[in-house]
């Protein structure tokens, strides 16, 4: 790729500023999604499902999509994949480490699986990731690091607004420093991604990616409803509970 075609990628790369009916909608979810945090908090089973969420995402979902999309790396990817893997198993063990510190003393010995919107929203992706293989030189490398361009961003979005309200009822809780130390991964792995699409697009790919990337994104809209009113369902149901901590 040239050095004069790298802003139009970077452009591309860069979360998309939101307007209309989508913004009212990403506004709505991220008001549905606080009011699920502050009741899933307010529960010992609550907070054990945040965590299980977050290492599920961890050890499922981007690990997987990385794995069976990138069957071949040019050399001057090896090392940042391998920094990337490494630090996604680190808050595995992080969330591990947390959930068996509020009771779960089996966490290690099972194996996580996403729900069933992850999966079906993965599946979509690697719909659109297969789709589009023959549209660039570098095959499926250019798919599998638009989805995880994806999945990242949207990995900060829910660390942020996570760390964002328990700075305001609870800024002492024990959660915030592991939040913040994944969140700073976080950034540097959207980073990363970004960085491997400038360099793996031609500018003749340009238009394909810039289409790509809107799929691959309005995939993740499309479930945004839908699992923010069932987070916050599942929060008041575990709030109503009997409590077996």
């Amino acid at each position: 790729m040239t050095a004069d075609s790298s802003p139009f990628v970077q452009d591309c790369c860069d979360p998309p500023v939101l307007y209309g009916w989508s913004r009212l909608q990403a506004q709505w979810v991220n008001a549905v999604k606080r009011a699920a945090l502050r009741q899933l908090h307010a529960s010992h089973a609550g907070e054990r499902l945040l965590l299980r969420i977050y290492l599920i995402g961890e050890e499922a979902t981007e690990i997987a999509l990385q794995q069976e999309l990138l069957t071949e790396r040019p050399d001057w990817l090896v090392r940042q994949m391998d920094q990337h893997l490494t630090e996604e198993r680190q808050h595995v063990r992080a969330f591990s480490a947390a959930l068996e510190a509020r009771g779960e003393t089996i966490v290690a010995q099972r194996t996580a699986q996403p729900d069933w919107l992850s999966r079906r929203k993965i599946a979509q992706w690697h719909a659109i990731a297969h789709r589009y293989e023959s549209s660039f030189k570098s095959r499926l490398l250019v798919p599998a690091f638009a989805i995880g361009l994806c999945a990242e961003q949207m990995a900060t979005r829910v660390l942020e607004r996570h760390i964002r309200l328990l700075q305001q009822i609870s800024p002492s809780h024990p959660l915030l420093p592991l939040l913040v130390r994944v969140l700073s991964d976080e950034g540097r792995h959207v980073q990363m991604c970004s960085d491997a699409l400038i360099r793996l697009v031609d500018p003749h790919e340009q238009e394909t990616l810039q289409q790509m990337l809107a799929e691959i994104r309005a995939v993740d809209r499309s479930w945004s409803v839908t699992g923010a009113l069932g987070l916050l369902l599942v929060g008041l149901l575990l709030r109503l509970l009997p409590d077996r901590s």
